[in-house]
C-alpha cells in the first residue's frame, strides 16, 4: 500500500467548484521506500481530495497541458522521480547517506565530513535530492 504526500500543487480555477489539480508527490511504499512523481487528482468544492483509486478523469489534453505548463511556470514542473532515484544511487555509491523521503544528503561520519570535497556532479545530485523532496 502507498501513502501519498502532495509536495506541490497547481490548479487552474478558484476554489468553490470541482477542480482538477496537478501535483508533485512523494509515494511512501511499504516495501520499496519512497518514490516521487506527478499525478492528476480532483478537489471537491469543499477543498477535500476525491480519492479515485489512482485514476482521475482529465477533461481534455488542453486542460492537462495547461496544468503542466503552470507547474513549469511556478518552477516545479521540471522534476523527474527517476532522476532523483539515480542521483540517490550515485551518491550512495560515493559513500553518502541519502534519505530521499526527508530530502537529506550527508556524510556517513565526522571523518568523512572533515575529508569531504564534493565534486560538481555530487553537488548537483545533492541539489536534486534536497530541492525536490
Amino acid at each position: 500500500m502507498a501513502r501519498v504526500h502532495a509536495l506541490k500543487e497547481t490548479r487552474l480555477y478558484s476554489p468553490g467548484d470541482w477542480q482538477l489539480c496537478f501535483q508533485w508527490c512523494r509515494y511512501d511504499l511499504d516495501e520499496e521506500g519512497s518514490q516521487f512523481g506527478y499525478r492528476f487528482i480532483w478537489r471537491r468544492p469543499d477543498g477535500d481530495l476525491q480519492a479515485a483509486r489512482g485514476q482521475a478523469r482529465i477533461p481534455s489534453i488542453t486542460e492537462g497541458r495547461a496544468l503542466m505548463e503552470k507547474a513549469i511556470a511556478e518552477g516545479w514542473g521540471d522534476r523527474d522521480g527517476d532522476a532523483m532515484l539515480s542521483a540517490a544511487e550515485n551518491l550512495r555509491a560515493q559513500g553518502y547517506v541519502v534519505e530521499r523521503g526527508a530530502g537529506y544528503v550527508g556524510y556517513r561520519d565526522k571523518q568523512a565530513s572533515d575529508n569531504g570535497r564534493p565534486t560538481p556532479e555530487e553537488m548537483e545530485w545533492s541539489r536534486i535530492i534536497v530541492d525536490w523532496s
